[in-house]
């Protein structure tokens, strides 16, 4: 075994590592808000069939162990996930930040202070005056949140856009790569089996578009809550390692051309999962800056 099949078998290795714990922070996140609203259904659906074809072509396609045993993991923690999902969408708890007994505290903390003063003369224009600031700075918040969340909009926009238009260039680059006429290393395309490539792009199509219902749904709630971070931190890491495994595995045109469609699957949802990683960054720090006083 030469350095480069060690690399391999290392990238490789490491991409399960990854793979094998990348559900486990939203599996507790779901676990201890006892709910599941963060999560796009679509997103973990597209997820799933992604997984299924992954699995099918690689079978077919007689790819390395360590794809195998990715594709094999994969169906078995989304299941997982779903299923958690799924029991936590049915069976709703009532689960909120703030504690209770605050309120009652300060309920039974500020009722004799109302009583004490229900004889006094400037009690009223206290409160015309009081209720009168609290309505403007209140207009002001308002107006500074809705200023903010139209700026935040733009930008994730933006971002999104441009990064679909990423991942599109890297799909026209990589075919002039595979047939470009004036190559001089030609491809054979005898060891192209066509039902397993089809499986592999049907993945890979899949695999990037699962992104999309999920970065929707954060633009629209204008929120992240409920998503592990985490998650997207080891996806992302587990992607490029499984992409490093394969180049480093061999870097003939052939062989990168069999294993193109999971290279893309892997690859190309890299760009979306940085916007969902903008939009923690985005929506977290428009959190703060509304409830700053």
């Amino acid at each position: 075994m030469d350095h480069h099949e060690q690399w391999a078998e290392l990238f490789g290795y490491a991409s399960i590592a990854c793979w094998i714990v990348v559900f486990s922070p939203q599996l507790y996140e779901n676990y201890r808000r006892k709910n599941t609203d963060g999560v796009s259904i679509p997103f973990l659906l597209l997820w799933i069939f992604g997984d299924i074809f992954n699995l099918l072509g690689a079978i077919l396609e007689h790819l390395m162990l360590t794809v195998l045993l990715l594709a094999v993991y994969y169906l078995f923690a989304d299941t997982l996930l779903m299923g958690q999902v799924l029991h936590y969408r049915k069976h709703p708890s009532i689960a909120t930040d703030s504690n209770p007994d605050d309120e009652t505290v300060i309920d039974t903390a500020t009722s004799p202070s109302l009583d004490h003063h229900s004889n006094d003369e400037s009690a009223p224009l206290l409160a015309r005056s009081s209720s009168s600031t609290s309505t403007s700075d209140s207009s002001s918040r308002t107006a500074l949140s809705h200023k903010q969340s139209e700026h935040t909009r733009w930008i994730v926009r933006v971002f999104f856009i441009t990064s679909l238009l990423l991942w599109l260039f890297l799909l026209l680059g990589s075919a002039l790569f595979f047939f470009w006429p004036w190559s001089k290393e030609k491809v054979d395309l005898s060891q192209w089996h066509l039902v397993s490539q089809s499986l592999g792009w049907l993945s890979a199509i899949l695999y990037c578009c699962s992104r999309i219902p999920q970065i929707m749904q954060n633009f629209r709630n204008e929120s992240v809550e409920g998503l592990s971070l985490t998650m997207f931190v080891f996806s992302v890491v587990g992607n490029l390692t499984y992409c490093m495994s394969i180049f480093f595995k061999s870097t003939d045109r052939t062989y990168l051309l069999i294993n193109f469609p999971w290279l893309l699957g892997s690859g190309g949802t890299l760009f979306f999962d940085f916007t969902i990683f903008f939009q923690f960054y985005t929506y977290q720090q428009h959190r703060k800056s509304s409830t700053s006083p």
